[in-house]
């Protein structure tokens, strides 16, 4: 379910899906150059341009989830034509991201419309794990999704209502290149999760365990408390490294 399309050798050059992952992997390069920069500001110490990275790292990760949507829902092995049509008829992003979920668990579990999933008498584990996706889609995306939106709007030091009349408060300060990295290989396996739903059950079923046990790895440091010692680390050496404290030892 990677950037590549080694699995569909037959599809035409102007297939939708082919398009998407050019998309996506157009994004993917630019994310890279965006950590460059990001990690260049932070071994100068230049204050204004880690805010400023920081502000453009996160607007790329979640512009390549809203790419990353749009190539999941257009796989040939997946949705027809109205089920994508009702997916992209959400109000916002993340209502896509859940759309496209409810709509995958009903294909693969045969779950009329009519039905909540919860109510649906499918198997409870199958229930357990749509939960799991929705709380994942709405604590790990949505904060990079809403993120993007406001930093795409300009809303950088004071944050604006839905209907723009009025300002909220204070926006918050950027996430740090810890939190921002780690969020997005979440929403990258998170991704892959709804990807496999979307096209193969028995696929959903043996690679569910894997993908969410790298997501809770990833969980124990999402906010990147030990930035300082990273910070550090790039200061002092010219190039990252990652201290001891910051391996993966489990929560």
């Amino acid at each position: 379910m990677q950037n590549g399309q080694a699995g569909y050798p037959k599809l035409p050059a102007d297939h939708p899906f082919r398009k998407h992952s050019q998309n996506l992997s157009t994004l993917v390069s630019g994310l890279r150059q965006a950590e460059r920069i990001h990690k260049q500001m932070i071994r100068q110490g230049d204050a204004p341009g880690i805010a400023f990275s920081r502000r453009m790292h996160s607007l790329m990760v979640g512009m390549i989830a809203e790419a990353r949507l749009r190539k999941i829902t257009h796989d040939p092995n997946g949705f027809n034509e109205r089920e994508r049509t009702l997916v992209a008829g959400s109000k916002s992003q993340i209502d896509r991201w859940k759309s496209a979920v409810d709509f995958a668990f009903r294909r693969q579990y045969a779950v009329p419309m009519h039905l909540e999933i919860q109510d649906s008498g499918v198997d409870p584990a199958v229930i357990s794990r749509h939960g799991i996706i929705i709380e994942m889609l709405d604590g790990d995306l949505r904060p990079i999704i809403e993120g993007r939106n406001k930093t795409a709007h300009g809303q950088w030091v004071w944050e604006l209502n839905n209907s723009e009349t009025s300002f909220k408060g204070r926006a918050a300060e950027p996430m740090n290149y810890l939190a921002i990295s780690r969020r997005g290989e979440v929403i990258d396996n998170l991704a892959e999760i709804v990807h496999i739903l979307i096209v193969s059950e028995p696929a959903f079923q043996r690679e569910f365990d894997r993908l969410y046990g790298k997501i809770s790895s990833l969980r124990c440091t999402i906010d990147g408390n030990d930035y300082p010692q990273f910070e550090a680390n790039i200061r002092s050496s010219g190039r990252p490294r990652i201290h001891p404290e910051m391996k993966d030892e489990g929560c």
